[in-house]
């Protein structure tokens, strides 16, 4: 399997996770960027498996894929932006797999959306007469056919402490600012062909299970659009510096166009408790307006920005005015 989007494409038949074989591959004595693996691993480097027998995703959830059932590849990326930056990564990467998604889904009836902070899920182009016969709790008629989880491998005390992987490190040459760069390992998971009874929850489907020809649920196929998407959405993010609005502010109305979570009300599970609210944008935290509960678990709060670091989970809710 290749593709000339990869900088560097492995792929096995099974392991536990290629999120944990990268961050060990990838990592020092002290927890931070091994400069020896940086030719192994390169930017845009990534590792696939056909079977992955304990993936992660948030909040340490674990599950097994059945053979050629899903793509669960890890990408790594260096990218070149200042440090506080790196958290747009999670929507960058849901948006490469929306629109690898979307195009294979046309005619089925189903389109593919964003779901802050790291799902890709596919909604109905009509709403079904009956809507409460497949309404999903916390999900509405939305279902999962990816997820994404993203690891931060720091860059070594120096490196950091001097700045040079930011804007200023450019000067050195991308390359060598990419050499001494944080690694961030991007695990993404897709859903492709496994039957009802092999998907890990209620509320998640497959793109066979959704109508899409079987050509179209190919790992090989998939996999090789997904690295141009998400090759093409990091050169456009470093091109802005790390800032999504910058520039003409296009990347930015992008994130935020493909995002399902905006305009509705949802309800946030964080180490503080339960926060309900109305989202009203990515910065890349969720901005919640009308919110009722909080850090201080009180309400009338006008407008709350959740990191997505400190979500445990994030649903549709009821309305905070009911």
């Amino acid at each position: 399997m290749s593709s000339s989007f990869f900088s560097r494409l492995l792929t096995v038949r099974v392991t536990g996770s290629t999120n944990d074989d990268l961050r060990a591959a990838l990592s020092g004595p002290d927890g931070r960027v091994n400069p020896a693996a940086v030719d192994t691993w390169p930017h845009l480097s990534a590792l696939c498996a056909q079977t992955q027998t304990a993936g992660r995703g948030r909040a340490e959830h674990t599950w097994v894929t059945p053979p050629h059932g899903a793509l669960t590849v890890s990408v790594v990326l260096r990218p070149v932006v200042p440090a506080a930056r790196l958290d747009w990564l999670p929507l960058l990467a849901g948006l490469a797999v929306q629109r690898t998604l979307e195009p294979r889904l046309e005619g089925t009836g189903w389109r593919a959306r964003t779901k802050w902070p790291n799902d890709v899920v596919v909604l109905p182009t009509d709403a079904p007469a009956d809507a409460s016969a497949v309404d999903a709790p916390g999900w509405g008629l939305s279902r999962k056919v990816a997820g994404i989880l993203c690891e931060l491998i720091p860059a070594s005390e120096r490196i950091e402490n001097s700045g040079a992987a930011g804007p200023a490190g450019r000067r050195g040459g991308l390359e060598r600012a990419r050499a001494e760069a944080s690694a961030v390992i991007v695990g993404i998971g897709v859903n492709l062909a496994q039957g009802a009874a092999e998907l890990p929850v209620p509320w998640a489907a497959s793109l066979a299970g959704l109508g899409v020809d079987s050509e179209l649920t190919v790992a090989r196929g998939v996999l090789e659009d997904l690295g141009r998407h998400l090759a093409e959405l990091v050169a456009s993010w470093e091109d802005r510096d790390g800032d999504p609005d910058g520039g003409d502010g296009e990347l930015g109305r992008c994130l935020r166009g493909a995002c399902s979570t905006l305009g509705q009300d949802v309800v946030v599970t964080t180490p503080t408790g339960l926060v309900r609210g109305r989202a009203i944008d990515v910065r890349p935290g969720l901005v919640l307006r009308d919110v009722v509960g909080g850090p201080a678990g009180e309400g009338g709060v006008g407008e709350l920005v959740i990191s997505a670091g400190d979500v445990a989970s994030a649903r549709l809710g009821t309305p905070t005015g009911t």
